[in-house]
């Protein structure tokens, strides 16, 4: 990354003193292989690949057919045993350090680095030159030089892909300085203002396709001189805090100074700069250094904004993405570039920053080195656990965060098992959000949430604990967890920002995060094998109650026992409080506890009339909770859905063009209507499950099992399953929430082959934190119990109100 000179740190000797706590910086480090660096004029960054074992929870059904098939439940042997196994996967570390901790790094580095077969490190930035002889000799590793600004567009193309709330417009005086954006499916083309010693404006059109279409030689570097002459300050952060401090008017002249007031001919306001420093050449006064600061930044800033815009408009580019040394999250910074984009574009383009931006420089250039693994074909996602977070350096935010500057920076990304893609059925991407309320911008919501965390952390522990008994370090693990979420949720009450907008999805995903990190994949393991268990025994019973009702009274039963299932939700305290002191609710307690109609959000009646038209063609269902939710809501809501199959008209594209000649495929109890000349199968359901756990959310490899049990208790569902109509998918998260835009590939192909034409959504997590306001391009279903009063009374109910929302593009939308 370019960088205004060299010389910052050229009177500071490198400090070997400090002692590097291995556990918190450079973790993994036993299995690290595939090193980068770039290195700038006072910041290192390093770039590692390592593997992480880690433990895993797995389930594996008991062979239930050689003792008699279903009757075995009844005699207390469980569903499918859980066992605890050791799994590797892949790591990316990233830390960024001040350049005099380079040495005692490097040294630390080579007495833990265990991986011979790592013989070349490659290296960008200015400074890579400066310390290659350092780095050849401590590491006996060879530098490979890479370029620099390719590095930057690597970096840069993998952050966007990558990190959902990466790139956020910076709003001084806003109660939220930072708003995240969400990053458009297709991050290209995009224009990268790259602000180091000058100014590179480079259009990146693709991957691998990008051009420098101009620049500046008034950048950092003349900010940095200009200022050391005015004010004798030789460091660059020095000069920045000066310009915080300082008033501008004092030097500058505006046009009020010139016109006694306003412009209004040419639309100039009076407060608006004429002349930069222009009152130093006529006012017979000393001027401050902060007031010279403050006026430098803002001259060099604007001519830096108006140089963007100008390149923006010629190649009619509308994301503008700022980086480089002289932005480095300095909030001084960030709000003159901001203020002199809207000003030249009159706020028809943003610009936009990026949480990771000191970053990319090494990320690009370690992905170079890893070409041969080629990461790209992964999808990756930020470890909160690992990753230090955006922080705000301004001293009038929190003047406490000054006293990281010198320590160190981390970020830590993982790799996922899926590829993530966004669901096809998203009216528009670019305009979707997971998420309902943004905790950022929203104090009281932001101050409930974090204290409801934090009060049921003792409650998750103990759970961890109980769910790992026969290992007697488990209380001292889950104490370690208790320490680093709780110091989690105090970073994030300081800065909320932290890991792009703060959301309840968020905390949750955190929360994950870090059990994971000391070795709890699964707390609620074994309360779901007991719930599973337990609703098992009851599910013939409930099909047989249904299977006596009429139409009419058939559907109020299953919404209502779909809700009622819902109502098992181990995250939510109040439940949580009832099932640990009352081991006799169940099933039909629940219903009771339901808000009677009408519902909070009640639009029964308008499911119940689509019921009575033509059955869809396919349903894709993103489930929730194991036990009671999924056996005995999901499975009775999910058959009736298949034995719409006898009412059905062929209703695809291809088959409405054909005769009207039709044959029934007899299945058991399952008739099908098929297209006689395509053989299409109009009505299928495809079931979307967690990918890895959370809470007492149902995992796909539990579901599976569940599946093949209740399969062999009805005709129904294992016909559905033989023939594929009923289809059991990865979603690809490991979250109570949904985010709809990252998605499992595999799961995204089902939906678009299949002609998905209704999705269900259950469950507060799914359909009430994230997705409340989602539109897609089909039918939908959102559906949830609100179990939190707090929540309830906020949504103008009160708690076990239910939210029924079923939701019908109109026709100027497009039909699937």
């Amino acid at each position: 990354m370019a960088t205004p000179g060299g010389t910052e740190r050229a009177s500071h000797s490198l400090d070997k003193s400090i002692t590097l706590p291995p556990d918190e910086i450079f973790r993994n480090l036993e299995n690290a292989k595939r090193f980068a660096i770039d290195i700038g004029g006072s910041l290192t960054k390093l770039a590692y690949y390592s593997t992480v074992q880690h433990k895993v929870a797995k389930v594996r059904s008991f062979d239930h057919t050689a003792k008699g098939g279903i009757q075995q439940d009844s005699d207390g042997e469980p569903l499918y045993e859980i066992s605890v196994q050791e799994e590797i996967t892949a790591r990316l570390h990233f830390i960024k350090f001040e350049n005099a901790y380079i040495e005692t790094c490097l040294d630390f580095i080579k007495d833990h680095l265990v991986n011979t077969e790592t013989k070349v490190i490659k290296a960008t930035g200015g400074g890579a030159y400066k310390f290659k002889d350092l780095i050849e000799k401590k590491l006996k590793l060879k530098v490979d030089k890479e370029d620099e600004m390719s590095c930057l567009i690597k970096g840069c193309n993998f952050v966007l892909k990558n990190i959902p709330h990466e790139a956020f417009v910076y709003a001084k005086h806003a109660d939220s300085e930072f708003r995240f954006q969400n990053t458009h499916p297709d991050i290209f083309p995009y224009l990268l203002v790259n602000i180091g010693s000058g100014v590179s404006i480079v259009k990146v059109e693709s991957e691998d396709k990008y051009e420098r279409i101009g620049g500046s030689s008034i950048g950092g570097g003349t900010f940095w001189g200009l200022g050391a002459l005015l004010t004798k300050t030789k460091r660059f952060d020095e000069l920045l805090q000066l310009a915080t401090k300082g008033q501008h008017t004092n030097v500058d002249m505006l046009v009020k100074d010139i016109y006694g007031g306003s412009y209004g001919s040419l639309g100039l306001t009076g407060d608006l700069i004429a002349s930069s420093f222009g009152k130093s050449a006529t006012a017979d006064k000393e001027f401050s250094k902060e007031d010279m600061a403050k006026s430098l930044l803002h001259m060099i800033s604007n001519d830096i904004g108006q140089l963007a815009c100008l390149y923006a408009r010629l190649h009619n580019l509308t994301r503008v993405y700022f980086g480089g040394f002289f932005i480095r999250g300095h909030p001084v910074t960030m709000h003159t570039i901001t203020y002199s984009i809207n000003f030249f574009t009159k706020g028809e383009v943003q610009a936009l920053f990026l949480r990771h931006e000191g970053y990319l420089g090494a990320i690009g250039a370690f992905l170079k080195g890893a070409e041969e693994d080629n990461p790209n074909q992964y999808s990756w996602g930020e470890n909160y656990a690992g990753s230090s977070g955006l922080m705000s350096v301004s001293p009038d935010l929190n003047p406490m965060q000054r006293a990281r500057s010198g320590t160190f920076d981390m970020l830590e990304m993982d790799r996922l098992e899926r590829q993530l893609v966004n669901l096809p059925l998203l009216q528009d991407p670019s305009s979707y959000i997971p998420d309902t309320v943004d905790l950022t911008e929203d104090a009281p919501a932001r101050e409930y949430w974090l204290y409801c965390f934090e009060e049921a952390l003792d409650g998750v522990v103990k759970r961890a604990v109980a769910s790992q008994k026969d290992q007697p370090e488990a209380a001292e693990r889950a104490e370690k967890f208790r320490q680093k979420y709780r110091h989690k949720l105090q970073t994030l009450r300081n800065q909320p920002f932290a890991y792009g907008s703060l959301t309840v999805r968020s905390l949750l995903d955190t929360r994950e995060h870090c059990l994971n990190e000391f070795n709890f994949p699964d707390p609620y393991s074994k309360i779901k094998q007991r719930e599973n268990d337990v609703a098992l025994k009851y599910y013939q019973k409930v099909v047989k109650s249904l299977d006596e009702l009429s139409w009419d009274q058939r559907q109020f039963a299953l919404v209502r026992g779909l809700l009622a299932g819902n109502v098992f939700d181990w995250g939510a305290k109040a439940v949580s409080d009832v099932l640990e002191s009352d081991p006799e609710f169940g099933f039909e307690q629940a219903k009771h506890q339901l808000e009677e109609r009408p519902w909070l959000v009640d639009a029964y009646n308008q499911w119940i009339e689509r019921l009575k038209g033509p059955p869809h063609k396919c349903a894709l269902f993103f489930v929730d909770n194991s036990g009671m939710d999924i056996i005995l809501g999901v499975f009775p809501f999910v058959r009736e859905l298949l034995l719409r199959g006898t009412e059905v008209r062929v209703t695809t594209q291809h088959c409405r063009s054909l005769p009207p000649r039709m044959r029934y495929l007899a299945y058991d109890l399952f008739p099908v209507m098929v297209c006689y000349a395509c053989g299409h199968v109009v009505f299928q359901v495809v079931l979307a499950s967690n990918s890895g756990p959370a809470l007492n959310d149902v995992t796909n490899s539990e579901l599976q099992i569940v599946t093949e049990r209740i399969g062999a208790m009805d005709p129904v569902i294992q016909a559905g399953v033989k023939d594929d109509k009923l289809t059991l998918v990865q979603s690809g998260s490991s979250s109570p929430c949904l985010d709809l835009s990252r998605l499992d590939k595999v799961l995204a192909t089902v939906v678009r082959e299949r002609g998905t034409d209704l999705v269900i959504i259950e469950g507060m997590g799914r359909a009430i934190h994230t997705n409340y306001y989602a539109m897609l391009s089909c039918e939908s279903l959102k559906l949830a119990v609100i179990k939190n009063s707090w929540l309830a009374e906020r949504l103008g109910g009160k708690i076990f109100s239910v939210v029924f929302k079923y939701e019908v593009p109109s026709k100027t939308q497009g039909q699937h």
